[in-house]
This record gives structure tokens, sequence and C-alpha cells, in this order.
């Protein structure tokens, strides 16, 4: 199986558009041609029909896959971003990644998509949400993939593009709200999971999370939507929180120097819960973070989309 060609974008959009990717247009009109209906009348979306089941096939048979084009598409009312995908007889996958999307949910009547024409995942170049640090983290460069700039409403954001792929499960855990965050804006992994010589006593003993070194006072937050089920003061931890999560998933945050939700709290992922600390046993400010499954400890890293410089 051949690559996307990758000059063929910039040409052919350049044909279709009389315009280069790099177009002076305003931010808020797309250069992209525009579908306004999901029928076969509607030119653009007989075009996107087209390359899209040429996608499929190639994803099944090994044939080449078509030259990868976009379109606009602008909600005439309130929509889940899979019931769009739906409609269009896309992956979900190819059109949140190229949208920058992170994470499930209802875009808004009057939002402008961007929708590639072959099926696939958009891999970020510069990384912003927890999604696409995931999906950087995970994705080894292949021979099949090509280059792809996609123009926003928020600017111009360069991909790599990986035709016929799809979420791993990890991704799509997190693209579907059931994967964990990344605790802090930003961290560094200074005690990992597992055996260790205790930095207080120098014992060899189990570590039941790892540690994130920040400086005193960093926000700590929610890594997933759950419930406040224990708060406290104790002489290991001190001040913690614990949140239970579905699935028999629980989240221990530790050594804070204040929390900032009480026992019972409904939290969102990303809701701050409180600040990095140096109470109970702790030689310095950090966040101790666990992450148990039914009461046994997981190692937390490879739950997570990244871990911060």
């Amino acid at each position: 199986m051949r690559p996307v060609p990758r000059a063929p974008v910039r040409r052919l959009l350049a044909l279709c558009l009389g315009l280069g990717v790099a177009s002076s247009l305003p931010a808020q009109v797309s250069p992209y041609p525009r579908i306004h209906r999901f029928e076969a009348s509607d030119l653009s979306f007989r075009q996107l029909s087209d390359s899209i089941a040429q996608s499929r096939r190639a994803e099944m048979t090994g044939s080449p896959f078509p030259d990868l084009l976009f379109f606009s598409y602008v909600l005439a009312e309130d929509t889940d971003l899979i019931a769009l995908a739906a409609r269009m007889n896309l992956p979900y996958e190819s059109l949140a990644t190229a949208n920058r999307i992170g994470e499930s949910r209802t875009l808004r009547a009057g939002q402008a998509v961007v929708v590639p024409s072959v099926t696939g995942i958009f891999a970020a170049l510069d990384p912003s949400n927890d999604l696409e640090y995931l999906i950087a983290a995970s994705r080894t460069p292949g021979d099949r993939d090509a280059r792809a700039r996609i123009r926003g409403p928020a600017g111009t954001s360069e991909f790599r593009f990986l035709p016929g792929a799809r979420f791993t499960p990890a991704e799509r855990a997190f693209f579907l709200g059931t994967g964990f965050r990344f605790p802090l804006p930003k961290g560094r992994l200074t005690s990992s999971f597992g055996l260790r010589a205790s930095p207080i006593t120098g014992e060899i003993q189990h570590h039941a999370g790892i540690d994130l070194a920040a400086p005193a006072g960093t926000e700590v937050f929610a890594a997933r939507a759950g419930t406040v089920s224990e708060v406290g003061v104790d002489p290991v931890y001190g001040i913690y929180v614990l949140i239970s999560h579905e699935g028999g998933w629980e989240t221990l945050y530790g050594h804070l120097s204040a929390r900032r939700v009480e026992l019972n709290t409904t939290v969102k992922s990303g809701m701050m819960i409180g600040n990095v600390g140096s109470t109970g046993l702790s030689t310095g400010p950090h966040l101790h973070f666990e992450v148990r499954i039914r009461g046994a400890s997981r190692d937390p890293v490879p739950l997570l989309p990244r871990l911060g410089q």
C-alpha cells in the first residue's frame, strides 16, 4: 500500500479553491469547500462520500488511499460529535483529531468544523490537550504517514496524518471521558511506582503511586470525573483527597498544602481539588498520586496521557 501523497494535498486544494493552504482569508472564513446538506445533490457531500468509500475499501483491501482533501460544515443545530461523524459515514476519530477536539461533546449551532475526506487520525505536531499528548506518545512514525496542514478557526495546525488509523483502547477511553488526565499543569516524575528505597527511612518498600515534583501551591486537578469519597489528614499522606470513579477506580492525591473540595462533592475531570504541598512524610513539595482498581494499586504512568516537564 502506498503512502497518502503529500504534494497533491496542497496542489489539489489550490486547484479546487484558487487558494494556497496558507490562505489570507479571515480566520472565521473557512478556505475549504462547504457542505450544505448531507444529500447526493450537494456536490461537496457527494465528493466527500465517494472519497470516504474509497478510504474504507483501501483499509479492507490494501488498495491505495485517495488524495486527502478537506471540506467545511457549519452546524445548523447543537449536534453530538459522534452523531455528526456517523451522518457523514466518517470515523469519529478522524473528525475529532482534525478539529483538535480532545473529548466527546456536543458541538454548538453555528460552529464550523473541518471535515477530512480520508479516514484516519491526525496527530498534532504541537499537542495541546491530553488526547493529543497520548496520540503523540503512542504513535511511532510509519511508512504510510503524511504531513497535513489544516486551517481552523484558531489558526493553522500541522499534523502527521495516519491514514486508516483508529483510536487505541486508551485513546478511546480519554476521548469518551473514561480515561485519566494528568493531575497537574506541569510536574516532573521523581519517584516511580513499585519497590524503592524510602526517602525518609532508606528501607526498601512498595511505593503505591508516583511522586510528581511541582512548586508549592501548584493547582491539583481531578484526573477523572467522580465523587470525593474520602478526605483527611494522614501521618503518611498528609492532607489528602480520595476520589471514586465509575468501574471501581479510585485516585488519591497526597501531601497537599490545602484541599479545595468537600466530602461527597461531585467533581469533573480537570476540576481543581487542592494545591501541591509537603504535608505528611515528605521531603519537599510534590504530589503523591495513586490509581486503584477495586482497592488494588496500579502503576499510574501507563494510564496517563503525558508527564509534564
